[in-house]
């Protein structure tokens, strides 16, 4: 006599059916709390199936997942950026984990990609299915990020972008920045308030539109300030190098400022570095700034002062966003402006 082999759960993967009989509640009600539809169960239904699902180590199929929701369960990011290393700089690289954190802990994944302007409409996230929606840095004149963000959103798919103010009123798009121009405003106060009359803002030749805002907040602080000039350096990029050949460039023609404002954080720093290479007091004869407040400030000598910038709350913000637009069918907010705030450091 053959013996009818019996299936232990110890053996097989647990399922919902599992998960419902431990709890004794219906599948459809683990099947809600699983994709995250809390609001179809009650407060102590939910607590119940989540304890069940911890006991029992329930993973959820991905395959099963897709077929019952028809979604991909994948975020796509697409970074427009013409250096090939875009995620060493430090915005992008807190941002995308902020994003990243959020999205796998609620099972989403996130496929990231750089693009250099001139090439964006080609790029792979584009031509091949297989994300729930998108998320964008953007770069370019106004009217150039506006041809990309309508030609992303012939997808289909919600959008939401960083650091951009455009004014689009589709509901498939929200927009996540930094208030770059109170930072811009509050920094350059700041050297003003320190004597500063000649200042010099050091920023990327490539118009992304945070570095816009910022000096927008620049000229605003010094609009009604009697004797103060200012004279922006463009760069042709924004790596060390390249800061410090514009900069010595300028110098060699320019009177010497009294402050200089980096676009960011590793402007600031290389200016720094190069004003004391040249025998300049850092703060004495030339204040030193940057801009995003990431930890490579606090390793300078002296410290560099700057605007702290929330970029990893900014990338959980998109995040949650994007989730309440694929489980409700609207974003839960549109335009959203985090605060940003001065750091007082030795270099101003």
């Amino acid at each position: 006599m053959v013996k009818k082999r019996v299936s232990s759960r110890r053996n097989r993967r647990v399922t919902l059916r599992d998960i419902a009989e431990a709890t004794n509640v219906s599948v459809m009600s683990v099947s809600n709390v699983v994709n995250g539809k809390s609001q179809f169960v009650s407060r102590a239904t939910r607590l119940k199936v989540e304890a069940a699902i911890k006991k029992l180590k329930y993973v959820p199929s991905a395959t099963s997942r897709k077929l019952r929701s028809s979604q991909e369960f994948s975020i796509g990011m697409i970074i427009m950026d013409e250096a090939p290393v875009f995620l060493a700089d430090p915005f992008i690289c807190l941002l995308v984990a902020g994003l990243s954190n959020h999205l796998s802990s609620n099972n989403y994944s996130l496929t990231i990609q750089g693009v250099r302007p001139e090439s964006f409409k080609q790029a792979s996230l584009f031509s091949v299915a297989g994300t729930d929606a998108l998320c964008a840095i953007l770069c370019g004149s106004e009217a150039d990020r506006r041809k990309n963000v309508e030609f992303m959103m012939g997808r289909h798919q919600p959008v939401v972008l960083f650091q951009d103010k455009l004014n689009i009123k589709a509901s498939g798009i929200a927009m996540v920045s930094q208030d770059d121009e109170k930072g811009g405003h509050s920094i350059t106060s700041h050297v003003i308030s320190r004597g500063a009359k000649r200042l010099l803002f050091v920023r990327p030749l490539v118009q992304w539109p945070a570095i816009e805002k910022r000096l927008k907040g620049v000229k605003k602080a010094i609009a009604r300030k009697k004797g103060v000039t200012l004279d922006i350096l463009k760069c042709e990029e924004s790596t060390f190098e390249k800061t410090q050949e514009a900069l010595a460039e300028y110098l060699a023609d320019a009177e010497v400022p009294d402050a200089i404002l980096g676009g960011t954080d590793a402007m600031g720093i290389a200016a720094m570095r190069y004003c004391q290479d040249q025998d300049f007091d850092v703060p004495g004869e030339i204040m030193v700034t940057g801009f995003n407040g990431f930890s490579a400030s606090n390793f300078s000598t002296p410290s560099l002062t700057t605007i702290i910038s929330p970029a990893y709350e900014m990338g959980q913000l998109a995040g949650q966003l994007i989730l309440d637009r694929l489980r409700t069918g609207r974003f839960s907010a549109r335009n959203t402006l985090l605060p940003v705030s001065f750091k007082q450091g030795g270099s101003a």
